[in-house]
């Protein structure tokens, strides 16, 4: 796996290893409520982002970026693949211990109404076909829907309102010191996009010109349909399976999260000091990475790195929350 974006961008500056798959992705999602009788009231601002890459187009992009040779012997086959949104919005949760049904059992679920204000929905294939090292012909189709045109400049672009939801379900049961979750996470997700900017076009090689190092330069010659339309823009479902085991002060569980049919497997230890104050440390198989947290007097704190240097990271994350009680 390679964090795509950072090549996209030519921020990486770790080791180039692609992989047939390459994907970045990227999540935030900053809310503050009230809870009252079981249930939640909340405001939120979320944000996702998927890239994914095949090898040949991550390749052409790093080599490209670092005004390295091209294998001449090699037709380079392309496919990039981006989704992502910013929205704000408004959910509503509730949960439900089920004793009465089996001893151990609560089941709860969370609504939510979003109001978007940014989109990236696109794909770009097509092939490049290198003339020399430092030289290339190609032709890409593009189709794609955006708030931002990142591929190239066009003006008059304007997005229009739109709004989504999504839903949560997840179950939950404990029986001595084991415990199960199961979560689906946007279940139904959906934005509505009532007018958005949207381009189906075909990029193919322009007249060229050459940069002091001997690169071949190039500004797309954009051919195609530019518009706005009425767009549904998918939310991936998110499932998330856990199980774990609790023996006095010391924790121990594994979790598996499903997104876009790709798993992402984590095994965490935690350790309780009092009543007050836990600290845990968990590792993810697919980034190698490690996360630490801790949580005392209703603040949570969390950071996840797979080494010590940002730049270079393949997964990198913060969480915070606190919880008043009154």
């Amino acid at each position: 796996m390679l964090p795509v974006a950072s090549i996209i961008d030519d921020s990486w500056r770790g080791d180039f290893t692609p992989e047939n798959r390459n994907a970045a992705e990227l999540y935030w999602n900053a809310a503050a409520g009230v809870v009252v009788n079981g249930w939640r009231v909340a405001a939120f601002n979320r944000a996702e982002f998927f890239i994914e890459s095949n090898r040949d187009a991550i390749e052409f992009i790093y080599l490209t970026k670092k005004k390295r040779d091209l294998a001449t012997n090699r037709i380079y086959a392309a496919d990039l693949k981006a989704t992502g949104f910013i929205a704000n919005g408004v959910e509503v949760s509730h949960g439900r211990k089920l004793d009465r049904v089996t001893p151990g059992l609560s089941a709860g679920f969370t609504v939510r109404l979003m109001d978007p204000t940014y989109l990236q929905d696109g794909s770009m294939s097509g092939y490049v076909i290198p003339l020399g090292p430092r030289s290339y012909d190609y032709n890409l189709f593009l189709d794609y829907a955006y708030s931002k045109n990142i591929i190239y400049d066009r003006e008059g672009e304007h997005l229009g309102d739109g709004y989504g939801f999504s839903a949560d379900i997840g179950v939950s049961y404990r029986k001595g010191g084991w415990r199960a979750d199961a979560l689906l996470r946007d279940l139904a997700g959906a934005i509505y996009w009532r007018s958005a900017p949207y381009t189906t076009a075909n990029a193919v090689t322009p007249t060229t010109s050459t940069s002091t190092n001997g690169y071949q330069d190039f500004t797309p010659s954009i051919n195609g349909y530019e518009g706005n339309k009425r767009f549904r823009q998918a939310i991936p479902l998110k499932t998330d399976l856990s199980l774990g085991y609790d023996y006095d002060c010391l924790s121990a569980s594994a979790t598996v999260i499903l997104i876009r049919d790709q798993p992402r497997t984590w095994f965490e230890g935690g350790y309780k000091l009092n009543d007050r104050v836990r600290l845990s440390l968990a590792y993810n198989l697919d980034y190698s990475a490690l996360s630490y947290g801790i949580a005392a007097y209703g603040f949570e704190l969390g950071l996840t790195m797979d080494g010590t240097e940002v730049r270079d990271a393949n997964a990198l994350g913060f969480r915070m929350s606190y919880l008043y009680n009154w």
